[in-house]
């Protein structure tokens, strides 16, 4: 799992700096970005680089969890 994280920790090319614009300028083309992000016609393009969530599939925590649960019972006698 360590890879994925990794990746999903990358920074975008402008890292934080694009979030936190230091002009009005910046501000207002931050802001219509994600105006045009969310768009209609731009919501399947953004649905798809959310989807990096989906490449993983993650263990069966309920099962490990019963059989430490069932491990932990006294034996009976």
């Amino acid at each position: 799992m360590r890879p994925y994280v990794t990746e999903c920790q990358k920074l975008p090319p402008d890292g934080v700096s694009g979030f936190l614009p230091q002009s009005r300028l910046a501000i207002r083309m931050r802001d219509l970005s994600v105006k045009i992000m969310t768009s209609r016609p731009l919501r399947g393009l953004m649905a798809k680089a959310a989807q990096k969530a989906d490449s993983i599939t993650l263990p069966d925590y309920r099962a490990a969890l019963e059989m430490s649960r069932l491990a932990e019972q006294p034996a009976s006698t």
